[in-house]
Formats: structure tokens, sequence, C-alpha cells
């Protein structure tokens, strides 16, 4: 596998590439212990899991992935349509590259539907998972989802790419991600956020993000195979989650319906991204579920 170079160093851990299936992955290792592998949201690098990365890291070792088009990691523009399943594929081959046996998988939004179709097709390879605003019931429609749209067209999008690698709408993005959160935001918080959009821009693809953005039209639908769910699951949501039609209502009511074992937590005032917002919340939940 050729030397990568990785744009900047990670706060916690160590930065390593592994190359599955002819592409190279980037991920950071931090901690001892059983392997958990977190897989962010759309858009995002392994730099969302940062504040809660201490407190895991103290009783499991820890894999935060850049999954394929993100980060550090390959992003490739044939061959790979980034659907969930294709995604989910990929890191079933790493957790088998890797020979560790079964780990725990932890996945927010886009990573949190990666991690629920991991489970259904590989569940040989999962002991736990924890799902953070993820779906076995794919909307068609997502909200806020203007990057299919901005991104379609190559000249267009182009310049939409080389705009988000200049931060210039940091401030506006924050708003716009935070929600009702906004109002309480402290600096620390504003500038964690900030930081993370910064690397999600310097590493942004258009066609990799243009295919992520429409992951929801173009995955195969595998809610009828997640009926045989028998896993642990722990699903975290955030009551004031601009994410509530379009996700959580349907996949709550499959939930009741097929699969009622499964631990549901709604985080009261949390938004879509509780991994930001309730940190300590959020690693005391997985921490009592895992253990």
């Amino acid at each position: 596998m050729t030397q990568r170079v990785i744009r900047s160093k990670a706060k916690y851990g160590e930065d390593k590439f592994t190359e599955v299936d002819g592409y190279v992955l980037h991920y950071v290792e931090v901690g001892k212990g059983y392997p958990v592998i977190l897989i962010p949201g759309s858009f995002s690098t392994y730099r969302v899991w940062n504040r809660i990365i201490p407190p895991l890291s103290e009783r499991y070792r820890l894999l935060a992935l850049d999954y394929l088009g993100t980060g550090d990691s390959d992003k490739p523009t044939k061959g790979f349509k980034y659907t969930i399943e294709e995604q989910a594929d990929l890191i079933a081959n790493m957790i088998r590259t890797f020979n560790i046996g079964k780990v725990h998988l932890i996945g927010a939004s886009y990573g949190g539907a990666i991690v629920l179709n991991l489970v259904v097709r590989y569940p040989e390879l999962v002991s736990k998972i924890v799902s953070i605003e993820g779906g076995v019931v794919i909307p068609e429609d997502m909200p806020q989802n203007p990057m299919e749209y901005l991104l379609r067209y190559p000249i267009i999008g182009d310049l939409i790419i080389a705009f988000t690698k200049t931060n210039f709408m940091t401030g506006l993005l924050i708003k716009l991600i935070a929600g009702k959160w906004y109002p309480h935001m402290t600096s620390d918080d504003k500038n964690e956020m900030k930081e993370q959009l910064r690397h999600n821009g310097k590493s942004s693809s258009r066609i990799a993000w243009y295919q992520i953005s429409i992951s929801n039209k173009t995955t195969k639908p595998f809610a009828g195979a997640a009926k045989s769910l028998t896993l642990p699951i722990l699903y975290l949501y955030g009551t004031e989650s601009d994410f509530k039609k379009s996700i959580l209502e349907p996949n709550l009511e499959f939930f009741k319906a097929f699969l009622p074992k499964i631990k549901i937590v709604g985080l009261e005032g949390g938004i879509h991204d509780l991994e930001l917002q309730k940190p300590k919340e959020l690693a005391d939940l997985i921490l009592d579920f895992f253990a």
C-alpha cells in the first residue's frame, strides 16, 4: 500500500491506514480493550467523535473511521456508489482483515444506518451496536439536503466544493446544524463545530459528496431483513432533531412493531448531532450499554 499523508494529525490516538477491497481507508486508533468501530455521519470525518473518544478509550480499543469518500480515505469517482450497503460491505471486510473477532459498532446518521445495515447482513461480526439517529427505514426525501441539487452538475458542483474549502460560510452552517441548540452553545461548542466543519471542507469531493447525498435513494431497502435482528441495539435520538419526521418517526414505529427489545433513548433537548451537543450523556449511555 502506498504511504499516505494525513491532512492533520489526530487530536487523540494514532492515524493509521488500511487497504480493503482495493480501497485505502483512514482511521484513528486509541485505547485498549474490546474493539469498537465508530462511523460518522454524512460528509463528516472521524473528528465528530472527538468529544466522546476520551471516556470511551479508557475502556475500549477505538477505531474511529473516515468511511470511503471522506477525510483521508480514498474518494473513488467510479465503481463505488457510496450506498449504505457498499459502505457496510467495506467495513465488514475491514473487520475480517484485522482478524479481531466480533466488534461493537457506533454510528451516527448516515453512519448509524451503515451499522444497522452491517448488523443485518453480517451479524457474525458484531456483538452490540449503537445507532444515533440512523435507520432501517430509509426515507425518500431528506430535510435540509440541498447537496443533491448543488453537487449534481460538474461546473456548479465543483464551485460549491471549492467554496466549502474556504470555510467562508462556517458561521451560518453552525447555526443551521445547531438549530435550537445554537442560543445555548458555549464558545467551546462553536469552536469544536467550526474545527469539524473546517476539516470536512478540506477533504470534500464533489462526486463522493453527491453520491452520499442521494444514498437514501440508491441504497437497497433492508427494513424487511431487519425484522429478524436479535443482537443488542441501543438507538439514541434528540427530541429536538430536525430529522424527526423523515427518520425518527418511521423508524421508531418500525422498532415498536417489529423489534421491541431495542433499547431506545431520547435525549431531551437533543439535536441530530448528539455526539457534539451532549457528549457526556452519550458516553455514559454507551458505556452502560456496552457493559
